[in-house]
C-alpha cells in the first residue's frame, strides 16, 4: 500500500476516534449526532476509493441499500 493510501485511511482512524472521544467525554449522549459524525469520516470519497484499491473489488458507500 503506497503512502498516500496509509495516510488517507490514519486520518479517518484518527478522524473516528476523535468522535469517540468527544462522545466518552461529553456529559449528554448524542447517538445520533456521533452517528453522522462517523458516517462523515468513514464513508468520505477518498476513503472509499482507497478502500476499493486495497481489496480490489467494489466497496459500497454506506448509504447504498443491498
Amino acid at each position: 500500500m503506497n503512502s498516500p493510501d496509509w495516510e488517507v485511511l490514519f486520518r479517518a482512524v484518527q478522524d473516528a476516534r476523535r468522535i469517540l472521544r468527544e462522545l466518552v467525554s461529553s456529559k449528554s449522549f448524542d447517538a445520533a449526532h456521533t452517528v453522522e459524525g462517523l458516517y462523515a469520516v468513514l464513508d468520505r470519497d477518498e476513503v472509499i476509493h482507497v478502500l476499493h484499491r486495497l481489496s480490489r473489488q467494489p466497496v459500497a458507500r454506506l448509504t447504498e441499500e443491498g
